[in-house]
């Protein structure tokens, strides 16, 4: 025993040792776990209208030949992680955010854009990288000039020199088909502290060896893709293999509605939206209860509509209302349906592993257990 604790001990009566060794131990451990474990993040109270109420307007560069966007929370909001996003086959960056003075070529794609304002909400500084062609290649070479290893580059630049305050921050990643498989190999290279794999299995099957530190997986799938729901299964029976946390949420259909359309279609209105569901039904695009029977992408909803003259002039949102038919199909889309869902994931692996810690505690139970029994002999 020390001998300043032995000084201490000597003023203290014996029969008293005990319980004062005791108090000392748990406000020790309170001091302790104060000081050194992670902070969890700040309660959040998002709400739809804190989410309707953000603003996108992304900045917009390219760095080694990827198209690169991206935005931080508004001032009033603490910056709680950073963000990235890979985009699927088609779909660009640009999908991500609303048109404005810095990305006049933005285009907002409903769900892309759902999912943006509410992780800028939440306090995520998001960056969207779209892929060079029109997929994600997926090229594991050590080149510098491959995608990965660019992509990889974009993050480190974007975290630590156009953005310092983000280095301390966790980096989740959200990818989505053919994003979601670029995702799944990036998060061998790129630390995260936790990622969602949507509408893809991710390259698990492919790789020969799964780093110890891979970070946890979500995978956000479409179930009525039932061979992709069979790979999903596979891959996530692989990652537990390797002790890689993992879980799945799973999409279905639902009918489509003209209120689901106004709601989640910005400038589409309840009159266009009551006309395209009518013509739909009249043409037999539905079934009786207002299921589609076919994804957006092969119902020919547009010609129909402009056959039957309820499109305004000027009507711009084809992609917009093909990308809700697809969600409401639910065979393989981006969804921002299960956006709760997705940062609370993102959120429970937020903190920093504190095995330190944990070990700190221990050995301070042990040394509590030793002097009390010391102090009673």
């Amino acid at each position: 025993m020390p001998r300043e604790m032995h000084a201490i001990l000597a003023g203290i009566p014996q029969p008293l040792r005990p319980a004062v060794l005791i108090a000392s131990a748990c406000a020790l451990l309170l001091l302790a776990t104060a000081l050194l474990l992670p902070r969890a993040p700040p309660p959040l109270t998002t709400t739809d209208a804190d989410t309707a109420a953000v603003r996108l307007d992304a900045r917009v560069t390219r760095r080694s030949g990827n198209e690169v966007l991206w935005q931080l929370p508004p001032p009033s909001t603490p910056l709680r992680a950073a963000l990235f996003a890979a985009p699927g086959c088609t779909i660009r960056a640009t999908d991500f955010f609303d048109a404005s003075p810095g990305c006049p070529r933005c285009a907002g794609l409903p769900e892309e854009r759902r999912f943006t304002a509410a992780a800028l909400a939440r306090g995520y500084a998001v960056l969207a990288v779209s892929s060079r062609a029109e997929c994600w290649s997926l090229d594991a070479s050590a080149s510098d000039s491959s995608e990965l290893a660019a992509v990889e580059s974009i993050i480190k630049w974007w975290t630590t020199e156009e953005h310092p305050q983000l280095a301390g921050l966790p980096l989740v990643g959200i990818g989505a088909s053919s994003g979601g498989y670029f995702l799944s190999a990036l998060a061998a290279r790129v630390k995260f502290s936790s990622v969602a794999v949507m509408i893809a299995e991710g390259v698990y099957g492919a790789m020969t060896d799964i780093p110890a530190a891979y970070p946890p997986v979500l995978f956000v799938h479409m179930p009525k893709d039932a061979e992709r729901a069979g790979l999903v299964a596979e891959s996530m029976g692989k990652l537990r293999e390797k002790s890689v946390e993992v879980r799945e949420i799973r999409c279905d259909d639902f009918a489509v509605s003209a209120e689901f359309l106004a709601e989640r279609v910005p400038g589409l209105t309840r009159a266009v939206a009551d006309a395209l569901v009518d013509v739909m039904r009249r043409k037999g695009f539905v079934d009786e209860k207002g299921f589609l029977k076919d994804d957006g992408r092969s119902t020919s909803w547009k010609k129909a509509a402009v056959e039957a003259n309820v499109l305004p002039e000027g009507f711009h949102l084809e992609r917009h209302v093909t990308e809700e038919l697809n969600v409401a199909y639910a065979y393989h889309e981006f969804t921002s349906l299960k956006n709760g869902e997705i940062f609370e994931w993102f959120e429970s692996h937020m903190k920093h592993k504190g095995r330190s810690l944990k070990a700190r505690i221990n050995a301070l139970h042990a040394t509590v257990f030793l002097e009390e029994n010391r102090a009673k002999a």
